[in-house]
């Protein structure tokens, strides 16, 4: 089967490695997966046999907003069918980045799975952030429009049980239809690229991977590690890099809480790495201390290298993986001081992590619920393309490939 994954880009970010674990599933399988990139824009190793195609380069083709989207919409519309012209149509899309979300439906596709990724109340939350009043009032009807027009009759997927509880018993949605598929793991090639190279540090560290941003709570993770017994056993490890103005200025603040917690020579800042795995391999510790997830990549990833982990209890997902023994190692969100005692209790002494624990994560497995979950057709004419509480119903006339 052909069939499409559409994300933003392949820099960084867990999303983009589950994309990529995808395309490298359908592969084994005989499919042939296309990768489809709002931006051109790639750090991932990508398969030399995954045919890539870019909508944009790296900067987007217009500054206002509605004409950017629209011209987007249109070029994935465009690429679509020039890739349906030699007769084999697209069996269904797999979108992992809300801009493609919105785009997929802009542009009439058929068959589209949108793989929900991120806590929709948390993000609900944020926008609404400490406005009060009229502006309240604004962003309320403004975002709740926004949810219902791009997820209201769409088909979604999502990456944690507790994500289809917010979507429609707290938001109030309603999907076409909703699943839970967990992301797939290539436990084998993970471990192998766990032992591609040694890491640069001779004394035991306590690791997180993430990208720079507030969500992530790197400082938490940072005054948690201050109060800890660790800080004088072990370093701390910070991979990632930043993508934005906005994360930059994050990244600036933990650089300067670094100092004020004097943490110079303890915490370590190797940046962005194709290949994270030895890290976290070798690492005494990984640490997570988000504020919100969907269901957190790497958490797993490091279950799978045998390295103990510890995690903020954020919606969602790590309650989903941290399960019987390990649900102990879960703290509350914005507690540094419950983080600091987790990770102290983590060095002294972790549950064995075992194969049988981490089974509903393996890449086959969750292969073949996707294919089993969207190969059953497409909707019915009437329905595709539709886009929710526009007149006349749809932007850009949906496009039929048969």
């Amino acid at each position: 089967m052909k069939i499409g994954l559409l994300i933003d880009s392949m820099i960084g970010g867990g999303a983009e490695r589950v994309s990529l674990n995808l395309a490298e599933g359908f592969l084994r399988q005989g499919h042939e997966p296309h990768l489809i990139l709002l931006r051109d824009q790639i750090q991932h190793a990508l398969p030399a046999d995954l045919p890539v195609h870019a909508l944009s380069g790296s900067e987007a083709p217009s500054r206002h907003r509605l004409l950017n989207k629209l011209q987007m919409a249109w070029r994935l519309r465009t690429l679509v069918k020039r890739l349906e012209a030699d007769g084999e149509p697209f069996a269904f899309f797999i979108s992992s980045a809300e801009e493609m979300d919105h785009l997929s439906a802009l542009a009439g596709l058929h068959d589209v799975y949108i793989r929900y990724r991120n806590s929709m109340v948390e993000f609900y939350r944020n926008k609404l952030a400490s406005r009060t009043g009229i502006k309240r009032l604004f962003r309320r009807l403004k975002w709740g429009l926004i949810l219902r027009l791009f997820y209201d009759r769409r088909r979604l997927i999502t990456v944690a049980k507790a994500l289809q509880q917010e979507i429609v018993g707290q938001m109030g949605l309603q999907p076409a239809s909703i699943a839970t598929i967990y992301n797939p793991f290539d436990f084998e090639s993970i471990r192998a690229q766990g032992a591609a190279y040694p890491v640069p540090l001779t004394e035991p560290y306590v690791v997180y991977a993430a990208r720079f941003t507030p969500r992530k709570r790197q400082d938490l993770l940072l005054r948690a590690f201050a109060r800890s017994h660790t800080r004088h056993t072990h370093k701390l490890v910070l991979l990632g890099d930043t993508y934005s103005q906005h994360e930059r200025g994050w990244y600036e603040q933990l650089l300067a809480l670094i100092e004020e917690l004097g943490l110079q020579d303890r915490v370590v800042l190797p940046g962005f790495q194709t290949n994270p795995y030895p890290w976290i391999r070798h690492a005494a510790l990984f640490a997570m201390s988000s504020d919100s997830e969907g269901l957190p990549t790497v958490l797993i990833e490091a279950l799978i290298l045998g390295t103990p982990v510890v995690s903020t209890d954020c919606p969602t997902g790590p309650r989903e993986i941290m399960t019987g023994e390990l649900a102990r190692f879960l703290c509350p969100r914005d507690n540094p001081a419950d983080l600091a005692d987790r990770i102290d209790a983590a060095l002294t002494s972790y549950p064995e992590i075992s194969d049988a624990l981490l089974r509903r994560f393996h890449c086959d497995y969750a292969i073949s619920r996707y294919l089993q979950h969207c190969s059953k057709g497409p909707l019915p004419p009437a329905k595709q393309g539709r886009v929710r509480g526009i007149p006349g119903g749809t932007l850009i006339p949906p496009y039929h490939p048969r």
